[in-house]
């Protein structure tokens, strides 16, 4: 077991309108669209590692990583690359379920610490494990008043470029275990980012809804479980029947 400095990030994808009744086929949708979602920001997290796939949300780390890299260009190019999944999934994908339905309104979230990590490699896979682990999850339920964003802590912040740290708005919070916390966030949503709009043809849409909804299908027959550990899906109600 090594003690490392690192950069430690999470994308956490949320949206969807609480309370909504969920049945298997909107559950097994929603875990399509956000395994598809992740999947585009892990493919633009270039220079972060992977830590843990934790439902709909990625835990990266970057060792002796520098924050400033991060949040100014990787979490751009991260975002850019949600955009873009969602515009073509809603563009390729005629469904109209509840799940479906929503798809404009799933939003990504960023909550970014830089600390101390003891890293332990189990088999091949690494654990990570500290204070400063535990407080970047804590992060997750927090006081920002808008979707998109990106939440830092004081160390991340300060060490960010003039331009960005301008757009830095301060909170102060009390995370559980942890204790009063100075952070800073930057509303991602006043940041336009351009999105090219694919034109689909009929057959391609329909290639690619088949597709969707034949990956589905175990979710939907019960034979796996769908949408296990998503924090985001504002589950207020029991699963009801397909």
């Amino acid at each position: 077991m090594a003690i490392r400095r690192a950069v430690l990030l999470i994308a956490d994808i949320g949206g969807y309108t609480n309370y909504m009744q969920w049945n298997r086929t909107h559950l097994a949708h929603a875990q399509l669209t956000v395994a598809g979602l992740l999947e585009s920001v892990i493919n633009a997290a270039k220079g972060l590692k992977l830590a843990k796939l934790e439902g709909d949300a990625a835990f990266f780390w970057a060792p002796d990583g520098h924050a400033n890299v991060v949040v100014c260009d990787r979490l751009s190019r991260m975002r850019a690359s949600f955009l873009e999944r969602r515009e073509r999934m809603k563009n390729d994908i005629a469904c109209e379920c509840a799940s479906c339905e929503q798809l404009d309104k799933l939003s990504l979230k960023f909550v970014v610490h830089v600390g101390e990590v003891a890293d332990q490699k189990v088999k091949r896979h690494v654990e990570l494990a500290g204070v400063d682990v535990i407080l970047v999850h804590r992060m997750l339920k927090n006081m920002v008043p808008v979707a998109e964003y990106v939440l830092m802590t004081d160390p991340v912040a300060e060490c960010l470029d003039e331009p960005m740290r301008e757009l830095c708005l301060p909170l102060v919070h009390v995370f559980d275990g942890i204790g009063e916390t100075s952070t800073h966030y930057i509303d991602l949503g006043a940041l336009r980012v351009p999105v090219a709009t694919p034109r689909r043809s009929f057959f391609r849409r329909l290639g690619a809804t088949t597709k969707f909804e034949i990956d589905a299908l175990p979710f939907a027959l019960g034979m796996k479980e769908p949408a296990q550990g998503f924090r985001n899906l504002g589950r207020g109600a029991e699963e009801i029947s397909a």
